[in-house]
């Protein structure tokens, strides 16, 4: 099931739950037990799948899909359980894929005099940045964008938008790449995504009942 921004792994409820509950009704707690332990795998099968599912297209690292601003987990337990992903909108910047450069805020050589508020001042423009997201494609030069470092330390790839600061220097913008949204394409991916984080919570719910049998009979 798809929601803005995110995909809630089906509730899980049904045969595995029915069946849990039957073979381990003897046992205080024990349906939970099991519930908690194998809804974290489920998400955390259908995180890992999702990023194998995006690499194989954008040029990305696995550390920048997985960022916890663009991927995060919620789980719920009782009558209905459930573990839900969301996939945050907010675009990855375009800095952050691979084949970037330059990796580091890099000046050229030549001077140029530029007008700020009527004060005539040299500066050494950024070399012009280059960048690609999809494999397979030769990186893009953007001859008006630069890589360079805030204040706050946030490494970026900016361009120049033409408008000047309120302290007068040259307003900028910082070039975005796609979300992971996007980059998971269409609700048909995601519930394929969905589906096998269902079947991977079954699979785990068995075998943290067998886990909790033999606890429990060992404890007896």
């Amino acid at each position: 099931m798809s929601t803005t921004g995110g995909v809630t792994v089906q509730t899980f409820g049904g045969e595995a739950l029915d069946h849990a509950a039957k073979v381990l009704a003897g046992i205080s707690g024990g349906v939970e037990k099991a519930v908690k332990s194998a809804l974290p795998r489920a998400a955390s099968s259908l995180r890992g799948e999702s990023v194998r599912a995006i690499k194989t297209k954008y040029d990305i690292s696995a550390a920048n899909i997985r960022s916890k601003q663009n991927i995060s987990i919620r789980y719920s337990y009782g009558n209905v359980s459930m573990a839900y992903i969301r996939f945050s909108g907010k675009k990855i910047p375009l800095y952050r894929y691979n084949g970037t450069s330059p990796k580091i805020p890099t000046f050229q050589d030549k001077t140029v005099f530029v007008d700020l508020n009527g004060t005539v001042k040299p500066v050494h423009p950024g070399v012009a940045a280059s960048a690609h997201q999809l494999k397979g494609t030769s990186p893009t030069k953007f001859d008006n964008a630069f890589v360079a470092e805030m204040e706050s330390g946030h490494i970026g790839i900016f361009e120049r938008t033409g408008g000047v600061t309120s302290k007068g220097g040259n307003q900028i913008r910082e070039l975005m790449g796609s979300s992971v949204p996007q980059m998971l394409g269409n609700e048909s991916v995601q519930k394929q995504l969905a589906d096998k984080a269902s079947q991977k919570f079954e699979e785990r719910m068995e075998h943290e009942i067998l886990r909790i049998l033999n606890g429990w009979g060992q404890s007896k």
